[in-house]
């Protein structure tokens, strides 16, 4: 039986990803957070199958912080309040750059 969707990644593989992710993110304070989101977003999509076909991820850190900075001001001025708008915000920038390679 052929599957639709397909994952073919790797526990260690993700582990690592997930360490120097995160290394990197806990030393800049936060800040090298969205190219570590797209880091881990290109290896989750390099490694998914859609009826035969791989994802793409194509969206960049840089192309990603500024819209993550203003989320973050606006949680934190409304006292998370802003929090599922903001996770809205972040799913469609998500899903606008991923695509069939």
């Amino acid at each position: 039986m052929k599957k639709d969707f397909v994952f073919e990644g790797s526990g260690f593989g993700y582990l690592w990803l997930l360490i120097w992710t995160t290394i990197l993110t806990v030393i800049t304070c936060g800040l090298f957070f969205p190219w570590a989101y797209s880091a881990q977003q290109r290896w989750i999509c390099s490694n998914t199958y859609v009826e035969g076909r791989q994802l793409e991820f194509t969206g960049t850190g840089i192309g990603f912080f500024f819209q993550w900075l203003i989320i973050l001001i606006l949680v934190t001025i409304t006292f998370g309040l802003y929090t599922p708008w903001g996770y809205c915000q972040f799913k469609r920038w998500e899903t606008e750059n991923t695509k069939f390679a």
